[in-house]
């Protein structure tokens, strides 16, 4: 996400969906046979009044269509006749001639909400940024699974993030159209979003001003019909299919770049393919990757692309609507396989977009490096940055979205075949008090668009949400999710989640900014009363999630159900607005460190991570039916050689921090684990973050393996 909203302190394949037409219904499979379908549908806007084909490379519409944006008679078409490339924008008179809408130019207020409603992109930087070319459609992307028992369906759609009552439309929406006798409920859709900066705005902060959402309400319409649409496509086309499953690894020269402390990822790729039974053709490939797809909302300025096929500027391609690098990630694997590409996304909270290096960047921390990328670059790995891959949709984006997909392809190649054939799906409601004074103040100036607040900690009496969306949340309403496909767990997290939430890190108390009340720094005083995980000390961490997953994949499905901002445990919000008022009033988003936290201002809440974790296990738990224990979660330290006992397997510190200051030395991996009882164990084999074994320990180690098959999760926070 973008941080624009700070000043007011002070987020189309042509691709034809497989199988039957859209009235057939899906036939039901013998208990235990997977079935499954796939479709994708573009909610890319139309041309409109001014837009070509040939110029803005949109799609005119169909001749059905009719414009909801343009409520002019013909007389005052001659008098607002301010450019409107895409459909969906209402008539103005462009009084600073400058070829879009600004504030104050009068326009035509065709649905009263009280301001214009044009084509704005969600994210990046420099908003409003007013989409004028269409680089690759935007589009939904749906999956439809059953057993002959239970049906769901799951979809991933291109914008930043979407708020549950757009995701709850999609679902009634589907459960409109589907034929009579359908096996699939709404109860059983769950979506997500890829976190697309390039696509039209869904959240609301990047309209004319702060203060002015950006959230089109006649886009959104047509996004949820065509989502809805994607879902039951997908279910009409079910078939019979061989669900199979791997885990990829990200590639080896990227340097991971984070905008916020601490510097933890999530370099593992979990992949779902299914193929047709009958003609073993590939129906959809699923991949799970844990990086934001920011890069041409980030870019700018006059530097050519590359690659272009004419001379392109990154300020061009600042304002193109695009899925960004999951676009060519997609249609690699699409060209690779068949069936429809789907990218889902992790856990891209602080995640920025890699940097690409010709050679392999180390694997292991180095020292802190605040390098140059468009995005920001705050990472812990050298590299020569004179070598770095240029920027630029044709260059960049597109080595970023194929060297992924590579690496997909590698793993499938080794992938195994579901052994288990149960569908599950379970899901909640949660609610929680909004502590961040920020999200009150663009609440109250209609920001958020359609997105209700609550006046009660049950969240039961809705905050009436006029045409203009002007509303204060003191409560918000959202839900989390799980699903199992056979051998694949996924669990939904709704926002944008730090890797080290729910996957944990080798960080221990003395590494967080904000361990307790006492520390020194911008939390060294009294929480705010409403933020209820600020007790103890150190505050503990959320629950950790995969130990609750039990299969031999598992998933994080980020932006999933809704969209509530960033979610990070608490001890890491020392910048979320009011949470701090007397030792830190105005949020300073640097910790006791002197590292930054440029996203906190973009947390609803420090209280969000335990809530929706807490949620989240008993949705996981619910899926076997009856409560499953937690896998071990032991607590010890790493034995290097030598036997030094280390939380990070791979040397000390845990932290290197922000600073050049402070090197990370490397030892050899770790040949053991000793347990606070003083017990030592020799794994069989390592584990990894997502539960795999491992050959070796690596900074995505978690555990190990014992002699049997068990997993042991090794917690070294305390």
């Amino acid at each position: 996400m973008n941080a624009r909203a700070v000043a007011l302190l002070v987020t189309f394949a042509c691709l034809t969906p497989l199988g039957l037409g859209g009235g057939a219904v899906a036939r039901a499979a013998p208990a235990g046979a997977f079935t499954a379908g796939a479709a994708v549908e573009s909610y890319t806007p139309y041309c409109g009044a001014d837009g070509t084909p040939t110029a803005n490379h949109c799609q005119q519409p169909p001749a059905r269509f009719t414009d909801p944006a343009n409520c002019a008679t013909a007389a005052q078409l001659g008098v607002y006749t301010g450019r409107r490339l895409f459909a969906f924008e209402e008539p103005y008179i462009d009084q600073q001639h400058d070829g879009h809408y600004d504030a104050g130019d009068p326009f035509l207020d065709c649905n009263q909400d009280g301001r214009w409603d044009g084509n704005f992109l969600g994210g990046g930087a420099n908003a409003p940024r007013y989409y004028d070319n269409v680089a690759d459609p935007v589009s939904a992307r749906a999956i439809v699974v059953a057993n002959g028992t239970r049906t769901i369906a799951l979809e991933v759609l291109d914008h930043e993030g979407a708020f549950n009552v757009y995701l709850q439309a999609i679902r009634g929406l589907v459960a409109q159209r589907l034929p009579s006798g359908a096996t699939l409920t709404a109860n059983n859709i769950f979506i997500s979003s890829t976190h697309d900066e390039s696509a039209p705005d869904s959240i609301g902060l990047y309209g004319v001003n702060p203060a002015t959402s950006s959230v089109n309400p006649y886009w959104v319409a047509y996004m949820e019909q065509q989502a809805a649409l994607a879902i039951t496509r997908a279910y009409a086309a079910m078939q019979p299919v061989t669900i199979s499953y791997g885990e990829a690894i990200e590639p080896a020269n990227l340097r991971q770049c984070w905008s916020s402390y601490p510097y933890v990822d999530d370099q593992l790729m979990p992949v779902l393919q299914a193929r047709a039974t009958r003609t073993n053709q590939v129906i959809a490939t699923l991949a799970d990757v844990s990086q934001h797809a920011e890069t041409l909302g980030f870019n700018g300025g006059s530097a050519l692309d590359p690659n272009a096929p004419v001379p392109t500027t990154l300020e061009q391609e600042r304002t193109w609507v695009s899925a960004d690098w999951p676009y060519w990630f997609r249609r690699a694997l699409e060209q690779r396989y068949g069936g429809v590409g789907v990218e889902m996304a992790g856990s891209v909270g602080s995640n920025e977009t890699p940097q690409i290096f010709p050679a392999p960047v180390s694997r292991t921390p180095q020292q802190f490096v605040d390098a140059s990328h468009a995005a920001g670059c705050r990472t812990i790995f050298n590299a020569d940055q004179s070598t770095a891959v240029p920027a630029g949709y044709y260059t960049e984006t597109a080595q970023l979205g194929n060297g992924l997909a590579g690496a997909v392809e590698s793993a499938l190649a080794a992938g195994t075949v579901s052994r288990g054939t149960d569908v599950q799906g379970s899901r909640a409601d949660i609610c929680f008090q909004v502590t961040n004074a920020l999200f009150d103040v663009v609440g109250i100036a209609g920001v958020f668009g359609a997105r209700p607040g609550y006046v009660d900690p049950n969240c039961t009496v809705p905050a009436p949400v006029p045409p203009s969306g002007n509303t204060t949340a003191t409560y918000i309403k959202s839900e989390v999710a799980a699903f199992r496909v056979g051998d694949g767990t996924f669990v939904s997290i709704p926002g944008e989640v730090f890797p080290f939430t729910y996957l944990r890190s080798f960080l221990g108390p003395q590494d967080m900014p904000c361990p307790d009340p006492s520390s020194s720094g911008a939390c060294g005083g009294p929480p705010n009363p409403a933020v209820t995980c600020a007790r103890g000390n150190p505050y503990a961490l959320p629950p950790w999630l995969m130990p609750h997953m039990h299969t031999a994949y598992r998933f994080i499905d980020g932006l999933a159900e809704d969209m509530v901002g960033y979610i990070f445990p608490c001890g890491n919000g020392v910048g979320v607005p009011g949470e701090y008022p007397v030792s830190n009033p105005s949020a300073n988003s640097t910790d006791r460190f002197g590292c930054g936290h440029s996203d906190d201002s973009e947390a609803a809440s420090s209280d969000a991570a335990n809530v929706i974790g807490g949620a989240a296990v008993t949705v996981l738990d619910q899926l076997e039916g009856a409560q499953l224990p937690s896998e071990d979660i032991a607590a010890g330290r790493y034995v290097l050689p030598g036997g030094m006992l280390s939380r990070d397997p791979l040397g000390t510190p845990g932290s290197i921090g922000c600073t050049v200051n402070t090197v990370f030395t490397a030892s050899a991996p770790a040949v053991a684990v000793e347990l606070r009882d003083g017990s030592v164990i020799t794994p069989a084999r390592w584990m990894s973050l997502s539960g795999s074994a491992q050959r070796g320990p690596d900074r995505n180690t978690r555990g190990w393996i014992d002699s049997r098959g068990r997993r042991h999760w090794l917690d070294v926070f305390l």
